[in-house]
């Protein structure tokens, strides 16, 4: 198996009102390339802060997090930065679009983060647009785009730069159910396209039954497939 992702007991604590909580407590996670897993759990249940230490947001308290047999260096904040932007894509609740850049240019940003953006960029931003049936809308400001649309961008953000692990933070939380079930399955279907392994942080059971494997958070701890849903 061509391990992408090996997570090992990751502990993760905050202060609160004086007194210190445990968020998350020996997580692990083996995720082969190409892979997908939701991770499920009642709202403040940590998920948020897992799905941050896999991308290196969040520094843990203890463990390691290996991508391709090498462990990240949290405290190599620069290393962690360039590993982000040419390797993780980013799909989280709210879709952080810059309002005064159109839909392409909003995507070719995750380019210029890396180098400077060539012709092939701008085909490939438009073959996604054209993808996420967005192709007519790619000279649109965000403010011109629906809900659900701006969410389309994000996504195609995420898979611009062709990232080998996408991280998913209730990504389709704030729209209708329906539209919400639609995106979610162009999500899945274009990480297998582009060839990328899937954390998604969801509480809906029907988009999490789409990943290959789904993961329960309970009282710190990743459970099994076979934990009872919420």
């Amino acid at each position: 198996m061509d391990l992408l992702l090996d997570v090992r007991d990751l502990d993760k604590s905050y202060p609160r009102g004086g007194a210190t909580v445990e968020v998350l407590r020996g997580c692990s996670l083996e995720l082969a390339a190409g892979a997908s897993v939701a991770v499920m759990g009642a709202s403040g249940s940590g998920k948020s802060t897992f799905l941050n230490l896999l991308g290196g947001l969040d520094h843990p308290d203890r463990g390691e997090v290996r991508t391709d047999g090498r462990v990240l260096d949290f405290d190599d904040r620069r290393a962690l930065t360039a590993w982000r932007a040419g390797s993780i894509g980013f799909v989280f609740q709210f879709h952080f679009l810059l309002p005064d850049f159109t839909a392409r240019e909003n995507l070719l940003l995750a380019v210029r983060t890396v180098r400077d953006v060539t012709d092939d960029d701008r085909q490939r931003a438009d073959a996604i647009l054209d993808e996420l049936g967005l192709g007519p809308r790619a000279e649109h400001l965000p403010g011109e785009l629906s809900g659900g649309e701006q969410q389309r961008v994000a996504v195609g953000r995420a898979l611009m730069n062709r990232p080998r692990l996408v991280l998913a933070d209730e990504p389709f939380g704030n729209l209708d159910q329906d539209i919400g079930s639609r995106l979610g399955e162009l999500l899945f279907e274009l990480c297998r396209r582009e060839g990328a392994s899937l954390v998604l942080v969801t509480h809906d059971p029907v988009l999490a039954g789409r990943a290959d494997r789904v993961l329960h958070l309970v009282d710190g701890r990743l459970a099994s497939d076979a934990a009872p849903a919420e």
